[in-house]
């Protein structure tokens, strides 16, 4: 090669880069995996060069003839660019029906489509008496070849460097959410509850119908990719208190289950995602009942289950996200109302190095993330849990610098996803809570017909009677924050009672006499106890611990506010003095909502397997102390009320995916049917002190889009 021989001019860019599980040394001409020298020629390695100057570009053949081959006639270049292309492929591990690294364009060229990142380079200890080392011919043939092709091909127009404005990806009937991007930019695999069920969809991004590829009437979620673009992982609640992965050809056929673990229906649903080299899968999940949920590397092949983040008791890691090298993994880490983006470094061996590092500011609820291509930065989604108002933000991977918001993705914007070739696509979400009320005729009884209640534009729910029945305590935020709001006992004259302009408040409970309200607030940055008067005021807060306190509820004799804390280590029931001073640990076993009997004999709570579950058990213990009695296997978080003759309750979904208000009589010990909902419930369930009114919290409105933002820089 004539051109082999010319003067050596300067290098631009990095001299070594990483893609996937590979380093490519382009001063030495040597291509690495995991460390360990990949054997590539000469002439395959200045093609693979030229790519890795260029990703995500259209090289055309006759640029890479002129570059490296500007001798050859048309015939043995083209015989010698497919042999190189061909081994280049095969150290890869590559294909060119489902590429992962190059891309062929039919009688143009070939595009890399995966991140590349510049290495960055170590400097060693120089020894005075070691001379500089002569660079071997072959090399510096061919950085002569690859550095005049880079200047050459520099000059060329760049892209556009302005994203465009969101624009529908799909405006279906229903929910549909968790996008995922193919390897090459040109599906997109998602969620759907359109159709009957949630299951997973193909779309090809510029048409219209997506395609289906389950069809099992239990929940199917969380849609990934492998790395070549021939399967898709997702999970399935198989029942109540299980999680399965499976994996599926991305063209629809047979599936094949790769993994079941045991939850209890974290806030977050468990999500999945593929390592870059295709041969792992990472999940959320437990070695053990009543831990919290950690991210592991699961084999699809044999089943191998290796623990990467142990996030210890009350705190679930989920949603785990790789770096395109390989190298990082992000995840979101939730502890009761507060979840954080966090990463992990890894080592060539994916063993953790080091304590992974929060990248969120905190004080919110975050719920996903996603790499951009050069691994410089995240993206994710953070709002208030249980409310909405969820944004996109990005952050540098380092952490080096504060989040900045997506200013076209300000509200109700979630899951973002990030292709290899930079295309954004995200689930824009609405929904509206509202409160129901029916009236009841006798304890137990059939209620009458739900009319609506409370009800605005924006999110109510949680309702509470004062004692004597003439006023309701609710959470909403129709003020543009949530807050606690009072109105009288037919549903008029609401107004605020709290400014705390926090991320989370609510859970207002009445004093026995009426006076006071008890309720939690993040406003000083975590879940602590606040009491104002019922009527308005200042709130004093109640509690100054490191651990969480939240959920307060006043024993019937007023001397003690029970509430939920971790302090121990566990989620457990404590109380203290109204007046102020040292709580004591109420339960042993686990407790969260607490409500004493009418007589104020009995403590019934609600008992979750691990934090932020959606139904759960229900037990009571003695007030004076005592063995403690399961009452009810499952009910609604927040929607379960003590009345004097029973519980009424909201249970889990039966077989069709309906949700009713049930009664357990006590005398009878047997619960029975009180209301079918017509729409699914929200947390939230009070009785009126007289027994005649009973008021739930209802979903009204809820939908979800896809939208697609091409050339996401």
């Amino acid at each position: 090669m004539k051109n082999a021989l010319v003067a050596l001019p300067a290098i631009p860019g990095p001299t070594t880069v990483r893609f996937g599980v590979f380093e490519a040394d382009l001063a030495s001409g040597e291509l690495r995996k995991h460390g360990h020298r990949v054997k590539l020629q000469d002439q395959p390695f200045q093609v693979l060069s030229l790519l890795l100057r260029h990703p995500g570009v259209v090289v055309t053949r006759d640029e890479l003839q002129r570059a490296l081959w500007p001798d050859h006639t048309f015939v043995e270049f083209d015989l010698s660019l497919n042999t190189a292309v061909k081994k280049v492929r095969q150290a890869l591990g590559d294909s060119s029906d489902n590429p992962r690294f190059i891309q062929t364009l039919p009688r143009k060229g070939y595009r890399f489509i995966a991140s590349v990142l510049p290495v960055q380079p170590v400097a060693a200890p120089r020894n005075p008496a070691v001379g500089t080392r002569r660079i071997r011919v072959p090399a510096i043939a061919m950085l002569a070849g690859i550095a005049a092709a880079g200047a050459w091909l520099l000059t060329r127009p760049a892209g556009p460097g302005a994203f465009s404005a969101p624009v529908p990806l799909t405006s279906y009937l229903g929910n549909e959410s968790h996008p995922a991007f193919s390897p090459d930019g040109a599906r997109i695999a998602f969620q759907w509850t359109g159709q009957g069920g949630m299951d997973i969809w193909v779309k090809q991004t510029g048409t219209e119908e997506p395609v289906r590829l389950t069809t099992d009437p239990r929940p199917d979620f969380s849609p990934a990719w492998s790395p070549d673009g021939r399967h898709i992982a997702f999970c399935r609640f198989e029942d109540p208190n299980s999680t399965a992965v499976f994996v599926m050809p991305a063209i629809g056929g047979p599936e094949h289950k790769v993994a079941l673990f045991r939850d209890s229906r974290d806030r977050l649903q468990p999500r999945v995602t593929w390592y870059p080299d295709g041969h792992w899968l990472a999940i959320p999940s437990r070695d053990r009942e009543g831990e919290g949920l950690g991210i592991f590397l699961l084999s699809p092949l044999t089943g191998e289950k290796r623990r990467l983040t142990a996030p210890g008791v009350s705190t679930n890691d989920n949603a785990p996200a790789f770096s395109p090298d390989g190298r990082r993994l992000a995840f979101i880490r939730a502890r009761f109302a507060e979840s954080d983006v966090y990463v992990q470094s890894l080592s060539l061996d994916l063993v953790p190095s080091g304590e992974p590092r929060r990248l969120s500011p905190g004080r919110r609820w975050t719920t996903s993330a996603a790499w951009t291509p050069d691994g410089n930065d995240i993206v994710y989604s953070s709002g208030q849990w249980n409310v909405g108002g969820f944004s996109l933000w990005r952050i540098a991977s380092t952490g080096s610098t504060a989040p900045r918001r997506l200013e076209f993705a300000t509200e109700q914007a979630d899951s973002p996803a990030i292709s290899r070739q930079g295309s954004l696509v995200y689930a824009r979400t609405s929904f509206d809570t509202n409160v129901w009320s029916v009236d009841l005729a006798a304890p137990g009884a059939a209620a009458g017909p739900s009319k609506p209640f409370i009800a605005s534009t924006r999110k109510d729910g949680n309702p509470q009677f004062s004692p004597d029945g003439k006023r309701i305590a609710f959470d909403s935020d129709r003020g543009g924050s949530l807050e606690i709001w009072t109105c009288d006992h037919d549903g008029s004259n609401a107004a605020p009672l709290t400014s705390m302009q926090a991320t989370m408040t609510g859970g207002a409970r009445w004093s026995p006499d009426g006076e006071r309200i008890v309720f939690d607030s993040t406003r000083d940055g975590q879940f602590e106890l606040y009491v104002i008067r019922s009527h308005g005021g200042p709130a004093t807060r109640l509690t100054n611990h490191p651990a969480v306190d939240a959920l307060g509820n006043w024993s019937r004799d007023g001397r003690w506010i029970y509430f939920v804390s971790n302090r121990s280590g566990q989620w457990q029931v404590w109380k203290m003095p109204d007046g102020g001073g040292e709580p004591v640990q109420v339960t042993r076993k686990g407790g969260y909502v607490a409500f004493e009997s009418s007589d104020g004999r009995f403590l019934y709570y609600s008992r979750s397997g691990t934090e932020g579950g959606v139904f759960s058990s229900v037990l009571r213990i003695p007030v004076e102390g005592g063995d403690e009695t399961q009452v009810l296997d499952a009910a609604m978080f927040l929607s379960f009320a003590v009345t004097e003759k029973g519980i009424y309750f909201i249970p889990g979904p039966d077989s069709e995916h309906r949700y009713s208000v049930r009664f357990l009589d006590f005398a009878g010990g047997r619960s029975r049917p009180v209301l079918t909902l017509p729409a699914a419930p929200h947390p939230g369930l009070a009785v009126s002190p007289d027994g005649r009114t009973l008021l739930y919290t209802r979903l009204d409105r809820s939908g979800s889009d896809l939208m697609l933002v091409e050339n996401f820089r």
